[in-house]
């Protein structure tokens, strides 16, 4: 029985007879730390619960036969839901893991984008994210507060995409 020593620091491990290459302690300890690591939100973050920095924001011709799409193909779980007066879907979150896609109706002027597509990006403070925006050339719209809680701002990029930029404020009840 033969006891093997332990290689010392930055030396190769070794390999019998496989085709992988060599690596080197410090490359597995670099490896390690350039693991990407979870970060829980803060309070003061101004992310909402439950949702990510960014979240995508889709605007479709029925919410209602999206979220059926979604959960199908794709195994997506439903997540809050809006009707509107007449009983119809409106607003829904889809959820994937710790994922979310907002759906909303084409055209639904009651939306942030007034029914338009987007990125919704939760920010720190949306005023002062709005201020870096306008600096950078982007097309901007000031901020409001909206009835679901959230401080949210409209940022239009160089090449025309909608980042919705909110800071959540509070909790409202959805009715």
């Amino acid at each position: 029985m033969s006891i093997r020593k332990k290689p010392p620091k930055g030396r190769p491990l070794r390999k019998r007879r496989t085709g992988r290459p060599k690596a080197t302690l410090r490359g597995r300890q670099r490896a390690v730390q350039a693991a990407p690591v979870r970060r829980v939100a803060r309070h003061d973050s101004g992310l909402a619960p439950g949702m990510q920095a960014v979240n995508a924001y889709l605007a479709v011709a029925n919410v209602t036969a999206s979220m059926e799409f979604l959960e199908r193909a794709f195994g997506f779980s439903r997540g809050v839901i809006l009707p509107d007066a007449d009983g119809q879907v409106r607003y829904a979150e889809m959820r994937a893991g710790e994922s979310a896609v907002m759906l909303i109706r084409k055209g639904d002027a009651m939306t942030a984008t007034n029914g338009a597509p987007a990125l919704y990006a939760y920010v720190g403070d949306v005023d002062h994210a709005l201020a870096q925006a306008r600096q950078a050339g982007a097309g901007v719209e000031d901020a409001e507060d909206k009835p679901w809680g959230d401080r949210v701002a409209v940022v239009t990029d160089p090449d025309g995409y909608r980042w919705m930029l909110a800071t959540f404020k509070k909790l409202v009840p959805f009715l």
